[in-house]
C-alpha cells in the first residue's frame, strides 16, 4: 500500500468520527405530548378498580313477599332479603332486580321467573313439609348482570291449596248429591252424578213448563169469571156460606186447638229461658261451692282452667276442643273417653296426680252433675251424663272389690 492510499483512509477515518455525534445529536427526542406505556398501565388499573368497586344486582336487590296474604297462602319475613317463611302450595316473591333465573336443588320443590323478570314463583309438592312443622328449601337466584344470592325458604302446610279450601265448603253438598244419584240407579262417580242432575233439571223444566201452561189458563178462566158479576157474587156467597157452616160446627174446637198453640208456645219458651238462666246462675257459682268437692276445687282449675260447676259439667258431658286451621280439633269427648280399667290413662290424668283415689275423682264429677240436675233444673241435659257415671263408679267398685275381697271404703266418695 502507498502513503498516498494510507493518508486517504486517515481521513475517512477522521470524517467519519466527526459525523457520528452530530447524528446522534440530530435524531428526534421522546416529547411529553405523546402517550407513554406505564401512563396507559396505570390508568387501565384504574378503569379495574372503578369497576370492581360497583355494587351488584345481587347487592342491591330487595326482596319481599308478593303472593295473597290469606290463612292457607302467606308469606312471611324472618330476615330480610334472606329468610322466608312461606304456608301453602304456592310462594310469590317480588325483586327490584331483574332476575335471570332461579333454581331449588331439593325435588319436592320447583321456581320459576314469571313474565317481567321481578317475580319469583315457587311451587311445593303436597308432601315438601310435614304435618305441623316445616322444612328448608334454598333458593338460589340469579341476576342479569351475573351476580346471584340465596334465599332461604322455610315451607310448611304444603298439603294446602285454594281450591281444597273452597270445596271443604261444598263437600256436605256434593256427599249429598252423590247419595241421591245413587238412590235413583245412577254411578256414584262425576259422571253419574253428572248425568242425575242433568235427569233432575229435564224433569224440573218440564214440570215447569206444564205448570206454566196450567197457571196460565187458570188466570185466563180466573180473569173471564171475573168480568162476570154474577160469578163474583155467586163466589163470596158461596165463600161466606161455607165459614158460616165450618164456624158452627167446629168453631169450638178451633178455639180450643188456637189455645192450646198458643199456651204450647208460651211454655216452650217458658222453658228455654229457665235453662239458659239456669246455666247463666250455675256459671257464677263456684266450683268449691259443690259439697262434695269443696277445698279440691283448686285441683281442677289447675289442670282444667274450670271454675265453676257449670264448666266442669260442660267439661264432663261435652268434652274439650281446640281450634285449629281446618276448624275445631276435639282433644277429648268428656265421660266418653274415661275407661274405669286405667283412668291415669285418660284426660283426668292432670287431676289423678293429687288426687290417686280413681273413685273419688269419679264421685266429684258425678257430684257435680247432680248439683247441677237438684240446684239449677238441668236434669234433662247431664242426665245420660250421669247415668255413664254412675255406672262406671259401680264397674270400679266392682273391680276394687274383687281386687281386695272387701267392699271399698265409704269414705272414698
Amino acid at each position: 500500500m502507498t502513503r498516498r492510499t494510507l493518508a486517504a483512509l486517515l481521513v475517512c477515518l477522521v470524517a467519519i468520527s466527526a459525523l457520528a455525534p452530530a447524528a446522534v445529536a440530530a435524531s428526534p427526542t421522546p416529547t411529553t405530548d405523546g402517550p407513554t406505556p406505564l401512563p396507559a398501565v396505570q390508568e387501565s388499573n384504574e378503569t379495574a378498580t372503578n369497576a370492581t368497586d360497583a355494587p351488584t344486582a345481587a347487592e342491591q336487590a330487595r326482596i319481599s313477599p308478593a303472593g295473597p296474604d290469606v290463612e292457607y297462602q302467606r308469606t312471611s319475613v324472618t330476615e330480610d332479603d334472606a329468610v322466608f317463611n312461606t304456608t301453602g302450595e304456592f310462594a310469590y316473591l317480588s325483586s327490584t332486580e331483574p332476575i335471570d333465573a332461579v333454581r331449588i336443588s331439593q325435588s319436592k320443590a320447583d321456581a320459576e321467573v314469571l313474565e317481567g323478570g321481578h317475580t319469583i314463583r315457587v311451587e311445593y309438592k303436597p308432601d315438601a313439609a310435614p304435618a305441623n312443622a316445616s322444612s328448608l328449601y334454598p333458593l338460589e337466584v340469579f341476576f342479569d348482570d351475573g351476580s346471584s344470592t340465596e334465599l332461604e325458604l322455610y315451607a310448611s302446610a304444603t298439603d294446602q291449596s285454594v281450591a281444597a279450601a273452597q270445596l271443604e265448603e261444598w263437600k256436605p253438598t256434593i256427599e249429598t248429591l252423590k247419595d241421591e244419584a245413587e238412590e235413583d240407579g245412577y254411578d256414584r262417580t262425576p259422571a253419574g252424578t253428572e248425568e242425575y242432575v242433568t235427569w233432575v233439571d229435564e224433569r224440573a223444566q218440564l214440570v215447569d213448563g206444564f205448570l206454566t201452561e196450567l197457571a196460565a189458563q187458570t188466570i185466563a178462566w180466573l180473569i173471564a169469571g171475573l168480568m162476570n158479576p154474577l160469578n163474583v157474587i155467586l163466589a163470596l156467597a158461596l165463600g161466606a156460606l161455607a165459614m158460616w157452616r165450618r164456624r158452627s160446627k167446629h168453631g169450638d174446637l178451633v178455639d180450643a186447638l188456637s189455645s192450646m198453640a198458643g199456651r204450647y208456645e208460651q211454655e216452650l219458651t217458658k222453658l228455654r229461658n229457665d235453662r239458659q238462666r239456669a246455666k247463666r246462675t250455675a256459671d257464677d257459682d263456684q266450683l268449691s261451692e259443690v259439697p262434695a268437692i269443696g277445698s279440691y276445687a283448686d285441683y281442677y282449675e289447675d289442670a282444667f282452667g274450670v271454675k265453676s260447676p257449670a264448666q266442669l259439667a260442660h267439661l264432663t258431658a261435652t268434652g274439650e276442643a281446640r281450634a285449629t286451621n281446618d276448624g275445631l280439633e276435639m282433644i277429648h269427648h268428656g265421660v266418653a273417653d274415661l275407661n274405669p280399667e286405667d283412668l291415669h290413662d285418660t284426660w283426668l290424668e292432670p287431676v289423678l296426680r293429687h288426687l290417686p283415689n280413681e273413685r273419688q275423682v269419679l264421685n266429684h264429677l258425678l257430684q257435680n252433675i247432680k248439683y247441677m240436675e237438684t240446684e239449677h233444673n238441668l236434669g234433662s241435659v247431664y242426665r245420660e251424663t250421669r247415668n255413664d257415671l254412675e255406672v262406671m263408679l259401680d264397674d270400679l267398685e266392682r273391680k276394687e272389690t274383687q281386687v281386695t275381697s272387701t267392699p271399698a271404703a265409704a269414705g272414698d266418695d
